[in-house]
């Protein structure tokens, strides 16, 4: 700013006050500022800014995953839209991925970053019942939204999934189709959103006076691969899968090409979330399907309310799934 007052032959304070928007700076002065920018190539010192400022114009996710694994193909497919969605709102806005697994360092990673205002507010990803993350920002007055539900989710700003409505009309196509045997490979119980894909499934089984049946897996691990092996060689084996990602639907696909079943014709598999890993496969599988898009937009914009100063209560939004049929669940019916 010095060099750009000693170049107009102006004061430091007329150059920033014209660069902060002040309407006391006169039109001709501001363009003068503004063509001298272009000119002289200035780029404002963030770090000193925010030290005035006392902002970091940035906004923090924390993923709950092992350092380096980036293998969590939900986590991935959202930050993906997020970070574009984030420059279209704001492109002066930053957004910093850290790590921060569950366990004993989760909360202090937390803790670090507030302490240290490196960000202005937090993205909470994989949201558990009583989640401390959700506690500890609380108490501290830190502005964020969780990408899903908790126990107290009337205390905090959320956006989230309609999964009851989602897993019951996923489960309601099979049961029209003609499948009795339909099992739930759900996600694990810590996480709020397994008790409403749960709730889903299970509506739609009791309803049409068919017996749940349903199997806790983790994503990764290789774990949904055994479970699917186990459950096809039974001998009374499901002939229908409704899974809480497409993660765990590709591994059914795969575990049932080994065995000799045609994963379009034997049985139907449905899983959730549309994420790449459902469409480039052989075959496809079909997927609840909502907008990755509108989540980020979603989150951005209560997210920039709260950091204005414009939110007083706590605001959310649920967001509907859209049943996706593709070669796993479009061409069979069970007589």
């Amino acid at each position: 700013m010095k060099s750009i007052a000693e170049y107009l032959n102006i004061s430091v304070t007329t150059v920033s006050r014209a660069l902060s928007g002040y309407d006391d700076v006169s039109p001709n002065t501001r363009r003068q500022v503004e063509e001298a920018v272009v000119t002289l190539g200035y780029v404002p010192n963030l770090a000193a800014r925010r030290l005035v400022t006392g902002k970091s114009d940035a906004i923090g996710i924390l993923l709950p995953v092992s350092y380096g694994d980036m293998r969590d193909h939900f986590l991935s497919h959202f930050l993906l839209h997020f970070g574009r969605s984030l420059h279209s709102h704001n492109p002066n806005l930053d957004l910093i991925v850290s790590y921060a697994p569950e366990g004993e360092e989760e909360l202090s990673t937390y803790q670090r970053f507030i302490d240290s205002q490196r960000v202005d507010a937090f993205v909470v990803m994989r949201t558990r019942k009583d989640d401390a993350r959700v506690n500890l920002l609380l108490e501290n007055k830190v502005p964020f939204v969780t990408h899903g539900r908790t126990l107290s989710s009337e205390k905090h700003n959320w956006i989230d999934t309609d999964a009851i409505t989602g897993f019951e009309l996923a489960t309601q196509s099979l049961i029209n189709k003609g499948h009795k045997n339909i099992v739930l490979m759900n996600l694990p119980e810590r996480m709020y959103t397994s008790d409403l894909r749960l709730e889903g499934y299970q509506k739609a089984m009791r309803q049409a006076g068919l017996m749940p049946e349903v199997y806790v897996t983790e994503v990764s691990d290789n774990i949904p691969h055994r479970l699917s092996l186990a459950l096809l060689k039974r001998q009374n084996a499901p002939t229908g899968f409704i899974c809480a990602s497409d993660v765990i639907a590709h591994e059914v696909v795969k575990a049932a090409k080994e065995l000799g079943i045609d994963p379009c014709a034997d049985i139907n598999v449905i899983g959730c979330d549309d994420l790449p890993v459902s469409t480039l496969g052989d075959p496809t599988i079909s997927t609840l399907k909502s907008s990755f898009e509108d989540h980020s937009n979603a989150i951005i914009s209560i997210l920039q309310a709260q950091m204005n100063g414009h939110l007083t209560l706590p605001r959310n939004k649920l967001i509907n799934y859209e049943l996706i049929e593709r070669q796993t669940s479009e061409n069979i019916t069970i007589n």
